[in-house]
């Protein structure tokens, strides 16, 4: 029997943490009414108040006591830490108490939606929802169709991010689908500069004058390093000749410093991460690591931090996972909020320019495949062409 397609008006989310809040909120500020439900029913019903406190509409959002409070929901958001086996026991737990018309979608930031909708009995309503991290202040979603997701499905689940303020982005099922694909890299590569003897403020002005917000270390913070863990493990598993798991970070995660959500990262407070100052302890870790004290200039730490990010984002565009080369650096402008409306990493290839890219990229090699040219890459250098187009985002 063919299912009724219902209108997108109640929402309901499964994780009341920092990301299924800021969704909650998202969806609250557009009018739409809120069931938030956790698998520990205090942290729900705290999160609601916490709601109810920022949000002037407060009748729009309540708790769920138990899955069937959500038999009413058009859209189930699954919201609940980075693991793909507590993930599938909340979807295939939950799926039996939706009507038959509701859509089911997962903010996973990288595991395989293909594999998730394994949980479910009918995968045609399943899709990824990727907000990015804080949902408030990003207007980025990555909406990803899984193997047996309905082209309706995608169509009504980007249309219910526009009407919340966003800027849905339609992308394939794919380890970290665009946004942690493209961060990953860059990432790791500054954890890499950091054991190699590279100050930490020469990579937070290698990343300002990019155009980053935040700086490299302070978005582990941000985000959660046990998220960053888990998202650089899938695409370790998809590309280990090129992704670079680092020692520093498990040391942070065994220590229980899993970013500013759990009281402290590399930074202490969000007061110290504004000055740049590394908490003690994580000094203690960095030179209990440090494999060497190198002398890297402002120039080549830019460069080793990008250009992994460059060469990740020639393969995206290579793969066709994105409709235009634009679309990639209006994923990092709308996903990261750089600080410049024309920044972003094809805008800061093209400024330099491709061949000389390649004399430095030359000289990376050693380090490992990720900095190995792309075919795509190596055209532009050879033609001393440029990639991209104008934002499709732009208004």
């Amino acid at each position: 029997m063919a299912a009724i397609r219902h209108s997108i008006q109640k929402i309901g989310i499964i994780g009341a943490g920092v990301m299924g809040r800021g969704i909650a909120e998202a969806c609250m500020c557009a009018g739409f009414t809120v069931i938030l439900g956790d698998v520990a029913t205090p942290v729900a019903e705290a999160a609601v108040q916490q709601l109810k406190a920022r949000v002037s509409n407060s009748a729009l959002v309540k708790p769920a006591s138990c899955d069937a409070d959500f038999s009413e929901i058009d859209l189930l958001i699954e919201a609940a830490p980075e693991d793909i086996q507590v993930k599938s026991t909340i979807l295939s737990g939950i799926e039996s108490h939706l009507h038959d018309g509701a859509i089911i979608a997962s903010n996973t930031s990288s595991l395989s939606l293909t594999e998730l909708g394994r949980s479910l009995s009918n995968a045609t309503r399943f899709c990824g929802l990727h907000f990015c991290h804080p949902v408030r202040e990003r207007r980025l979603v990555e909406v990803v169709a899984a193997k047996d997701t309905g082209d309706e499905i995608i169509a009504r689940v980007s249309q219910f991010a526009t009407k919340i303020g966003k800027r849905p982005l339609t992308v394939r099922d794919t380890p970290g689908f665009v946004l942690n694909r493209l961060l990953v890299p860059y990432l790791n590569e500054s954890l890499e500069l950091l054991l190699h003897g590279a100050p930490v403020e020469l990579l937070d002005r290698a990343a300002a004058s990019f155009g980053m917000r935040w700086r490299p270390l302070e978005l582990f913070d941000e985000f959660g390093i046990d998220v960053a863990i888990s998202v650089g493990r899938s695409l370790y598993r998809a590309w280990p000749d090129r992704i670079v798991p680092s020692e520093l970070l498990i040391a942070m995660y065994k220590s229980g410093r899993h970013g500013r959500k759990s009281g402290g990262g590399f930074y202490h407070t969000a007061a110290t991460a504004q000055r740049g100052e590394l908490d003690p302890e994580v000094i203690r870790l960095i030179q209990h690591r440090r494999r060497s004290n190198e002398t890297v200039s402002n120039q080549s730490a830019q460069l080793r931090l990008f250009l992994p990010m460059l060469l990740e984002a020639t393969r995206i565009v290579e793969e066709s996972l994105v409709p235009d080369v634009a679309s990639i650096d209006a994923v990092l402008r709308g996903g990261l909020g750089l600080t410049r409306s024309d920044a972003g990493i094809f805008s800061w290839a093209n400024m330099i320019g491709y061949h000389n890219l390649a004399v430095w990229l030359e000289d990376f090699r050693p380090l490992g495949k990720r900095f190995e040219p792309t075919q795509t890459f190596q055209r532009a250098a050879a033609t001393r062409g440029r990639i991209g187009k104008l934002d499709p985002f732009a208004t």
